[in-house]
């Protein structure tokens, strides 16, 4: 049977992102365990920028990470109830809160790091296996929408036809 969404084109183009993306998050999901990790995948970007960078406030990782504050803050609630990261508040402005690993986060962040030898070549060899060398080309179109949104070219396109 045809793949409808393949067959209807570029209008799809977050539709076949998110299907991909969610191939990767099943695979991580299926073989974290087996590499000792309890990190789930959507934070394994804030356990690696904390292990680089040690402590720091929650709008840092927000920024570094390029993901909203209060999804940072879920992101640290969750590392929170798994014991990897734990929170303080910053004594020399206390609207900040401050975020650490714990001893186990510490485990997990070298473990996530260790995993890398299984992660990159697989990435690299499926890409390869595709003929699809999509990362540098990722990169540039998330560049592109931050310097001008797609909703707006949307809109240009559109004034453009009437």
């Amino acid at each position: 049977m045809e793949d409808f969404v393949h067959s209807q084109g570029v209008i799809w183009l977050p539709h076949i992102l998110r299907r991909l993306s969610n191939r990767f998050v099943e695979a991580c999901d299926q073989v974290f365990e087996e590499f000792g990790l309890i990190v789930p995948h959507n934070a394994v970007s804030v356990v690696h920028f904390l292990y680089a960078h040690g402590p720091q406030p929650v709008m840092a990782i927000a920024q570094a990470t390029t993901q909203s504050h209060p999804l940072i803050n879920s992101y640290v609630r969750t590392l929170k109830t798994l014991s990897v990261a734990q929170t303080h508040i910053d004594p020399a402005d206390r609207r900040r809160t401050i975020v650490s690993l714990t001893d186990l986060g510490l485990e997990q962040a070298r473990a996530l790091l260790a995993a890398r030898d299984a992660f990159v070549p697989a990435y690299r060899r499926l890409m390869g296996e595709a003929d699809a060398e999509v990362f540098e080309g990722l990169w540039r179109l998330e560049a592109a929408l931050r310097e001008r949104p797609f909703a707006e070219r949307v809109r240009a396109e559109r004034v453009i036809k009437t």
